[in-house]
């Protein structure tokens, strides 16, 4: 399997100018929102001057963007590293949700929930973190697909689609229709799913 870090790490992240300037803005948008996280406000939270920000960030909009998929990326290189530790799909479906559950309860994330909700939105609606959320899937598919888990003649790309979907679905509403609170209840919906969508 491919190296975790060496697949989701972006390059831009190795400058560690990039790096204050992505620390200053998360601190910015977790404590005033998106919409009132400014530009100025990100330079003097830094003590960076205006234009090294918009040298490595051309607008607002593209610091953002950065912000998010830093804190996107740093929770899939961590995820990975805990699912090749699990032994069945099922099992590593249930990590992913029982992560993202608690990534979006804390931190960075859950301040924007509070403050911005439609933000978090569309975070999880974007073709970008759709992208990325996926491309740790194929090689946990294909392992199933081998040990007999899920059936051979299973589409990896459409399992991978199909497990993304029910993880984002429980991560962004347990409480809706089932209540999934429960680890059993949840690990009992999980492989029904799997196992019969994918069996």
């Amino acid at each position: 399997m491919n190296d975790p870090g060496l697949q989701f790490k972006s390059p831009d992240q190795t400058d560690p100018m990039v790096d204050r300037i992505l620390d200053a803005a998360e601190h910015c948008i977790g404590r005033y929102g998106i919409r009132r996280t400014s530009m100025g406000e990100v330079a003097r939270i830094g003590k960076l001057s205006r234009g090294s920000i918009y040298h490595h960030f051309g607008d607002k909009d593209a610091l953002v963007q950065a912000v998010l998929q830093r804190r996107q990326q740093t929770f899939l290189n961590e995820t990975e590293a805990e699912l090749e530790k699990q032994e069945t799909l099922v099992d590593k479906v249930l990590l992913s949700v029982t992560r993202g559950r608690a990534s979006a309860a804390r931190g960075l994330i859950a301040n924007l929930a509070e403050i911005e909700p439609e933000t978090v939105a569309m975070m999880y609606l974007s073709p970008g973190f759709y992208a990325r959320s996926v491309s740790f899937w194929p090689s946990h598919v294909e392992l199933a697909r081998s040990r007999g888990e899920i059936a051979a003649s299973v589409d990896v790309e459409m399992a991978t689609d199909f497990l993304m979907r029910l993880a984002v679905s429980l991560v962004m509403f347990p409480h809706m229709g089932m209540k999934l609170d429960d680890p059993q209840h949840l690990k009992a919906y999980v492989e029904q799913a799997v196992y019969h969508g994918l069996g």
